[in-house]
């Protein structure tokens, strides 16, 4: 009579097939982990970007979103007291996505009590070489396939989450997912 179970060949054969196959799965997961960080990053700067707006319709004032370290606050434009804020990313991590603003060193937009962005602050001063026109959110170290970016319009205060790959842009008709141009 056979004895129940599986032999020491049955045994190596089913751990070399499972070997083989994470082996052959692993670039595809490390790519679709990166992707995933851009993509999460992406969608809480830009919800970052309309909470400060939402919140400034809400008061009927002036609220400030600005970038930090890790994440984003939203401020009161007056006393630059945190109404909000959140953490996106942990900026020690070794391979968290790579964020660059447009133009270069901005950090900050500035939203009407009417949720459109600010040209002037209080005092008459010009915003427009400090706000934030693009975000681009690129993945780390060139790991994922994917960057993402968000376009911030000026004065109109319109807002997309977008595809900055220039294989979209010259389409016929335009992609949705296409990030305005020129970009």
């Amino acid at each position: 009579m056979r004895a129940r179970g599986f032999t020491m060949i049955e045994m190596m054969i089913g751990i070399s097939l499972l070997a083989l196959l994470l082996l052959l799965a692993m670039p595809a997961f490390i790519e679709f982990t990166a992707n995933t960080k851009v993509r999460n990053v992406t969608e809480g700067l830009l919800g970052g970007l309309r909470q400060a707006q939402l919140e400034a319709v809400k008061r009927n004032t002036s609220v400030k979103f600005a970038m930090t370290a890790d994440g984003w606050q939203v401020r009161d434009a007056d006393s630059d007291d945190v109404l909000k804020s959140e953490v996106v990313f942990e900026a020690t991590a070794a391979n968290h996505p790579k964020i660059a603003t447009e133009p270069a060193g901005a950090s900050e937009v500035t939203f009407t009590g009417l949720g459109r962005v600010a040209a002037t602050d209080k005092d008459g001063n010009d915003l427009t070489p400090t706000t934030i026109a693009k975000i681009k959110v690129d993945p780390p170290d060139k790991i994922g396939t994917r960057s993402l970016g968000i376009a911030v319009s000026a004065p109109g205060g319109n807002l997309k989450m977008c595809d900055p790959d220039a294989k979209f842009q010259n389409l016929n008709p335009p992609d949705p997912l296409a990030c305005p141009q020129p970009w």
